[in-house]
This record gives structure tokens, sequence and C-alpha cells, in this order.
């Protein structure tokens, strides 16, 4: 199903065509995909025993590919959209001491632009005009991208989402912007509770553990340091 090369962070990623979804946990990055067959000799084990609840009236199989990579392939025909999503195993905990809001900033900028697709709306357009939407979240540890659209439109819309993991832009000319709409969602942060007691457990914990960081990220801390990002990006 992929070809891929070695890489350290950890990728989970959900597929759902016309009832049917797979999530995919890997330690590898994807670079290119091909319809799957279970028959594959890059399929080295089917699980069918899922263990759910009696309630659960969808199939489900578990795949583990020869690289590592373990799926789990979920039909429900009762789905009126397909869907996917993809969990980056890194968020704000890994930004670095001096860029807190890195790993925020690097969601916003997947979203602007890839090599095979270098318009900057073309995702967010295709979505659109076909009953579709999207959206992405960074937490302490994870990033997490999804989308829906009508299930005739899968494969269209997957593939310009895919070439956010392979071969995105970083355009430079789209950094200020980018840090100034982090900036934007940290102002709107600030006068809800929910935000300021979480940072306050982050202000009263161990100052030495990843935790105590300030992951949202905002003006004053990505600042101009994220053109180092997008100027070596390749």
């Amino acid at each position: 199903m992929f070809k891929c090369i070695n890489r350290t962070a950890h990728i989970t990623r959900y597929l759902k065509s016309t009832g049917n979804s797979i999530c995919v946990n890997q330690g590898f990055r994807p670079v290119s995909s091909l319809p799957l067959r279970m028959t594959e000799p890059a399929v080295s084990r089917v699980v069918t025993a899922i263990i759910r609840s009696p309630e659960d009236k969808r199939d489900y199989r578990g795949l583990e590919f020869t690289n590592g990579l373990k799926a789990m392939l979920i039909s429900d025909p009762t789905t009126d959209k397909s869907s996917a999503a993809l969990d980056v195993h890194i968020g704000s905990l890994s930004d670095p001491e001096n860029i807190s809001g890195l790993a925020h900033f690097c969601e916003h900028m997947l979203f602007l632009g890839t090599e095979k697709y270098p318009k900057e709306n073309e995702y967010s357009q295709f979505l659109s005009e076909h009953a579709g939407s999207s959206n992405a979240f960074t937490s302490g540890e994870h990033t997490n991208y999804y989308f829906d659209v009508s299930h005739e439109h899968l494969e269209g819309a997957l593939d310009r989402f895919a070439q956010f993991f392979l071969c995105p832009l970083f355009d430079e000319s789209c950094k200020d912007r980018e840090v100034n709409a982090v900036d934007s969602e940290h102002e709107k942060n600030l006068m809800n509770d929910a935000w300021r007691l979480f940072q306050l457990e982050k202000a009263t914990g161990n100052p030495n553990h990843p935790f105590s960081k300030f992951g949202t990220g905002c003006i004053q801390d990505i600042g101009y340091n994220c053109c180092i990002l997008c100027v070596n990006h390749c």
C-alpha cells in the first residue's frame, strides 16, 4: 500500500470510503499510496478477531504490513460521507525551547499548498465543491488533520490531503499571515476559562518538564524565527 522512507515521527491515518474506513498506525512516512489488496506481499498479517462492543454493528479488519505499519479497516454502510484523518505523533511538547507554538504553526502551514497542488486553497476549494469540510488541531503529543467529503470524490480529496505529508511547500510568503493566525487563536483563548486553567496548570508545574511549555504560540514567541523553517524546509 505504501512505499516508505524511515522517519522517527509516528503517524496514524484513517480512511473511510463508501462505508469503509482504515486506521493506519506507522513509524514511517508514506510517500505514495496504491489501491490496497489483502493478498499483496506488503500485507504480512490479516486480523479478523477485533474486540468491539456487542452493540457495534460495523465490520472490522486489522492489517499488519511488512514495514511495521498496522491498520484497521472499518466497514459502515450507514455513513453518508467518506472521511479521512491523519494523526502525527508529534505536538507542542516537542516545540523548541525558543519557539513555543512551532507545532501549531506547522499545522497551519501544511494547508497552504504542496508541490503537486501549489494553489494555496486547492484542498479547501475541492472539499467545499463536493460537500466536504476539514480541520486540524495540535495537542501536546499529537497533531491531527481530518476531512470529510462525498463518497464519489474521496480519491481526489485523499490525494490532495496526502500531499500535506509528502511535499508541503512551506511558502515563506504565507509565513507572516499564519503567525498572525496563530496569534489570533491565542488572543481568542485569553478570556476562555478552560484555556486559562490549562495554562495555570502549566505555569505551576515542573518548569523542567515539557508540559510547562506554552503550546498554542503567539506572535511574540513564534515571531520571525519561523522563517528558518520556511527557508530551510528542503
